[in-house]
């Protein structure tokens, strides 16, 4: 639908004709427009008369108004959204006090987004009845921000940063489903205060990734923060979902879940952002064992967030991988994983690992395949086999007693 179409049905587009009692009132009503037509705005300039001292000049602009000034050289460079928009609203006060619109610029260069909307700060806490449950959300946002701020500093991911070609990608949705989620969450967090739900958005003010969690998922957690696993499953296999999970296991060694996520892409950044919001969903505790797959990204990520705990790579997913990794050794399968097996599972010291390790490769004559050289370059993850062995008998024992 033409942007000039939706405004005209619901807030008049700006003219001459129009006055306000104050400059906060003028920029209500560009707020109003703006958000019936489809983009975030911002107070771009305000001026006060030197001899009463009260505004006599105010300019409000699209959010992405101007262009970024920020040197090449600049540390840890955030991005933003200005990119030489022109659309604004510039208002004048008259000799008795009432306010009237000095110019206005309408077209913008670049998508307007009327569905998507509610993602824009400015038009975040427009209905006063819903304020409470907005502070509580904005809160929660600026928790993550910060903590998504700080992962910014670490060394090992500086390259990742500078290096992202992806962090303009946005989740592929059908149009307006986007808006659909965030009501949602919002009721559900209406009806539930404690139920957490995040949103990151990309440079162009998509939904690139969103996280929720609801209040079972969190108090689950507090009993049973031993083991997490992080499952990718649903993007991997044939429906290439881009759902993940944060799943644990109860006393009765049933799987509870921990939380939710819809990602845009299996990056760094992503990974990063979904760690850190998970952790301050959890209330900042730390898990002590994170199983998860074999995933460069994922390893990055839960280092740089997690250094302390023990990161594991899950047996099921790498023994998944092995006929299609290994596909030459099929003829021999079976007698590959009798040894495989008896490599990860009864090797009880680093010596006898590498052993029966370098055997088996020179075995099936394996030594120069880049997939078998990666295991080993992780063996400290492949750990993964014993641990989650050890985990699983753990909690049998503990149902027991």
């Amino acid at each position: 639908m033409d942007s000039s179409v939706i405004a005209a049905c619901a807030i008049p587009e700006p003219h001459d004709d129009i006055e306000f009692e104050s400059h906060e009132a003028a920029y209500s009503f560009y707020k109003d427009y703006a958000k019936s037509v489809g983009f975030g705005t911002a107070k771009l300039s305000s001026r006060r008369s030197r001899s009463s001292k009260e505004f006599i000049d105010a300019k409000f602009s699209c959010i992405r108004y101007g262009n970024k000034q920020q040197s090449d050289d600049a540390i840890n460079p955030r991005p933003s959204p200005k990119i030489g928009c022109k659309a604004s609203m510039h208002v004048k006060r008259r000799q008795n006090g009432k306010w009237y619109i000095y110019s206005f610029v309408k077209e913008h260069n670049h998508e307007l987004l009327p569905a998507q909307v509610h993602f824009f700060r400015s038009h975040r806490n427009d209905d006063p009845l819903k304020n409470e449950v907005r502070i509580r959300r904005r809160k929660n946002l600026s928790s993550v921000s910060k903590l998504f701020g700080a992962y910014q500093n670490v060394d090992c991911l500086e390259g990742y940063m500078k290096n992202q070609h992806d962090k303009g990608r946005s989740l592929v949705l059908e149009s307006g489903d986007a808006q659909l989620l965030l009501d949602l969450f919002m009721h559900m967090q209406e009806e539930n205060p404690k139920f957490f739900y995040a949103v990151d958005l990309n440079e162009e003010h998509q939904l690139r990734n969103l996280f929720w969690v609801d209040t079972k998922g969190m108090e689950d957690y507090r009993n049973f923060d031993d083991v997490v696993c992080f499952d990718t499953t649903y993007i991997t296999n044939k429906y290439k979902i881009p759902l993940v999970f944060f799943t644990g296991v109860n006393h009765h060694v049933q799987p509870t879940l921990l939380g939710c996520a819809l990602i845009a892409d299996e990056t760094v950044y992503t990974f990063v952002w979904l760690m850190q919001t998970w952790y301050m969903a959890m209330g900042e505790r730390a898990p002590q064992v994170m199983l998860t797959d074999q995933n460069n990204a994922i390893k990055a990520a839960i280092g740089a967030v997690f250094p302390q705990i023990c990161h594991c790579f899950c047996l099921w997913h790498i023994l998944e991988k092995i006929p299609r990794q290994l596909e030459y050794v099929s003829l021999w399968h079976d007698n590959f994983m009798v040894k495989f097996n008896k490599c990860i599972f009864k090797s009880w010291t680093e010596e006898q690992f590498e052993k029966r390790w370098w055997k088996l490769l020179d075995k099936f004559n394996l030594r120069e395949v880049e997939w078998v050289q990666s295991l080993y370059g992780d063996r400290k993850y492949l750990g993964a086999y014993l641990h989650e062995r050890y985990i699983f008998c753990w909690f049998v024992y503990n149902v027991a007693l």
